[in-house]
């Protein structure tokens, strides 16, 4: 027989975050749009994987299927056909997870405040009623859904958390970030095909991609409220793993936004 061998290693692993903040704005066409104008596409092999299970389904979908009311048994190829999907699926939820943590990562390791929106991921991906465009309704839920909206969420609250650093998510129904002008704070009426803000102030007139637009507003209302935020939280590094400094963290955090004030206050108007 063999020999065999094991070995402990006893660490604590830290995550080390830069000093600099940015906004974010989450969307279908741009996965991760940044303050500073970068943006992030979700990887074409995220969305090869996604056409292979949309095949595999289509496959699937013309086999025997099981049905209890009627007694019906799954055929072989039902089972096999589904195995496939099985497989494709599990591929592309394994490689949406890897970009995200890398990208999520990527941005903690320079950034120490991160401004978010507050999404309401199971209202934006609900069926469409009746009478409406159920199939474009459909691509939509799926585009959402792809990107990944809520997991991005989680992971730069955790990762920030244990860094040292402030995860901020703005208030969306009341700062309105895709129809707030990151300049004046006016606010220009938009559909999803308007891609570019053009501030409806004549006196501004303020031209940017909407996406960026959006993230810097959400930079801005964070910055405002980073006061309250740094004398609410430490700026020590949490050690992996701790979930009551990480629990006791976001109590904190919840407590100082709460305590924020009006969303118009002019020291706001400008991008740090």
């Amino acid at each position: 027989m063999l020999p065999f061998a094991s070995i402990t290693v006893k660490c604590n692993p830290t995550r080390k975050t830069g000093s600099d903040d940015v906004g974010i704005d989450l969307g279908c066409k741009e996965a991760v749009t940044l303050s500073t104008g970068e943006q992030i596409s979700k990887p074409d092999f995220i969305k090869a994987g996604d056409l292979k299970v949309k095949v595999a389904s289509k496959q699937l979908r013309r086999k025997r299927a099981p049905n209890r009311n009627k007694k019906i048994k799954a055929s072989r190829r039902w089972k096999k056909a589904r195995a496939i999907v099985s497989r494709h699926q599990r591929k592309v939820t394994r490689q949406r997870d890897n970009w995200l943590h890398q990208t999520t990562s990527n941005i903690v390791s320079s950034n120490s405040l991160v401004a978010g929106e507050q999404l309401n991921v199971k209202g934006m991906t609900a069926r469409a009623k009746k009478g409406k465009r159920k199939k474009q309704k459909a691509g939509l839920n799926r585009s959402i859904l792809s990107v990944g909206f809520a997991k991005v969420s989680k992971m730069f609250e955790y990762k920030l958390a244990e860094a040292g650093g402030f995860y901020v998510e703005s208030p969306t129904r009341q700062l309105k970030p895709s129809q707030r002008c990151a300049k004046c704070w006016e606010l220009t009426p938009k559909t999803l095909k308007d891609r570019v803000h053009v501030c409806s102030n004549s006196k501004c007139g303020h031209t940017e991609d909407r996406d960026v637009n959006a993230a810097q507003v959400n930079l801005i209302w964070a910055q405002g409220a980073g006061t309250s935020l740094l004398d609410a939280e430490s700026s020590s590094s949490t050690s992996c793993g701790s979930m009551k400094q990480l629990g006791a963290k976001k109590r904190q955090k919840s407590q100082a936004v709460e305590g924020l004030g009006d969303l118009e206050t002019p020291s706001l108007y400008r991008v740090g």
